[in-house]
């Protein structure tokens, strides 16, 4: 900065003094802080009580990165895509969904992944949680339930893909 300066104006810059981003003082502190508290996130980890070593935790995360994935986020992202655009005939509105194969905006790819996602969990539920449940009624009425669920998820991804491409996907996958 101080090189533009002077081949700009031909005025002569003394030294310029820039302080650490972090003072002696606070790194002192901060060191103090983590010798103190090693021990104790050692015996954390032993005793194997951190986050990391909740199942819960995972289960989100391997939930998330299947959204995020199914619903095509990081092509949005690397490619700017934006989530919706301004209609052309009424500047007011925006639009979400975008009628053609020759673009897409990224609330498509988030509304499809969603869907997916709702299948996805409902299939899990289905296989893990019910056989638990002794009351034959109960599993019966939950199976049925995220059935008809995931039926729902399923169609409107194809009624999606239906009005996006113009082209029919055959009878038989969604007709009942």
């Amino acid at each position: 900065m101080a090189e533009f300066i002077e081949a700009k104006t031909k005025l002569t810059v003394g030294p310029i003094h820039q302080p650490g981003f972090i003072s002696k003082k606070l790194k002192i502190i901060i060191i103090t802080l983590g010798l103190i508290l090693t021990p104790f996130l050692v015996r954390k980890i032993v005793a194997g009580n951190t986050l990391l070593h909740k199942k819960h935790i995972w289960m989100a995360g391997s939930v998330f990165v299947y959204f995020f994935s199914a619903s095509g986020t990081m092509y949005n992202v690397i490619n700017k895509i934006p989530i919706a655009m301004v209609d052309r005939d009424d500047p007011k509105k925006l639009v979400f969904f975008y009628d053609g194969n020759g673009m897409q905006l990224g609330a498509e790819g988030v509304t499809v992944g969603f869907l997916y996602t709702i299948f996805r969990l409902l299939l899990a539920f289905i296989t893990h949680v019910p056989v638990h449940v002794k009351s034959r009624n109960i599993q019966r009425l939950v199976m049925l339930l995220a059935i008809f669920v995931s039926f729902w998820a399923v169609k409107k991804v194809i009624y999606l893909y239906n009005w996006k491409t113009g082209s029919g996907l055959p009878a038989y996958t969604y007709r009942m």
